[in-house]
C-alpha cells in the first residue's frame, strides 16, 4: 500500500498543523508517514490535530530521529466513512489582527510603569487541571487559583493544554472577568491547533514568555 510521507523541516508548529490537514484533506485513504517530529510540543500539537480529524496514528523512533504513522481512512470497499474535517484554519490575517502593535501612548498592562519594579510576577497556565488524579477536582482546583489571582499580576498566559480552558464555559467567563478587570489574558501563538478568531484575548508571541521564563520572572503552572 501506498504511504504518502510529509516532510516537516524548518517550519513552525502551526505552518505544520496547516500542512497535516491539507495532506490528510487531499488524500484521506492514503496512510501517512510524518517526519521529522523531533520536537515534543510538535509530537504534542500534531496528536491533538489527529485525535481532532479522527485519524488513529502511533508515535515512533528510529535512533535520534521521530516520526509519526498515521493510518487511512475511508479505504474504497472497507466500509469505512470518510472522517469529519473540521472547518479549514481562520486566515493568516485574523491573527494578526488580535496582535497589532500596543499603542505608545498607552500602558502595556505586562509591563511595570517607567521607575516602578515589577513586583509581581505574570502567570502561564500550561496545563487544564492540576495534579495526577481527578480532573474534576483538578479543574476545580485551578480555577480557584486563578479566582484568587492578585490584582497586582500584570497578565495570565495561556500554552499547551492551557488553552483547554477556553472551551470551559466556567473557566472562560472567569478568564473574561479577569481581562475586564485589567489583569490581561493571552494566548500563546504556537500552542494554537488552529489560529483563533479575533476576540478579547491577545494572541502572544512566545518569545515573549520565554524571555522571562529564562531568567526566572514568571509563575508556570
Amino acid at each position: 500500500m501506498d504511504i504518502l510521507t510529509l516532510e516537516l523541516f524548518e517550519v513552525t508548529i502551526s505552518e505544520a498543523l496547516r500542512e497535516i490537514q491539507r495532506a490528510v484533506e487531499a488524500h484521506p485513504a492514503m496512510p501517512l508517514r510524518i517526519l521529522p517530529c523531533n520536537d515534543p510540543m510538535l509530537r504534542h500539537n500534531i496528536q491533538r490535530l489527529l485525535e481532532r480529524l479522527g485519524r488513529s496514528a502511533v508515535q515512533r523512533q528510529d535512533g535520534s530521529v521521530w516520526r509519526i504513522e498515521v493510518a487511512g481512512s475511508g479505504l474504497p470497499g472497507s466500509g469505512l466513512p470518510h472522517p469529519p474535517v473540521p472547518d479549514p484554519p481562520a486566515p493568516e490575517r485574523a491573527d494578526l489582527a488580535v496582535s497589532q502593535p500596543a499603542d505608545p501612548g498607552r500602558p502595556d498592562p505586562g509591563r511595570p510603569a517607567p521607575g516602578k519594579p515589577d513586583l509581581v510576577k505574570p502567570l502561564l497556565v500550561t496545563c487544564s487541571h492540576l495534579g495526577q488524579g481527578s480532573k474534576d477536582i483538578g479543574r476545580r482546583l485551578l480555577l480557584g487559583v486563578l479566582r484568587e489571582l492578585d490584582p497586582a499580576v500584570p497578565w495570565v498566559g495561556l500554552a499547551l493544554e492551557g488553552l483547554a480552558l477556553l472551551e470551559d464555559p466556567q473557566a472562560l467567563a472567569l478568564l473574561e472577568r479577569l481581562q475586564a478587570r485589567g489583569t490581561a489574558v493571552r494566548i500563546s501563538r504556537e500552542s494554537q491547533l488552529f489560529p483563533l478568531e479575533p476576540g478579547p484575548f491577545e494572541i502572544m508571541e512566545d518569545s515573549r514568555w520565554q524571555r522571562l521564563a529564562g531568567r526566572g520572572d514568571i509563575t508556570i503552572l
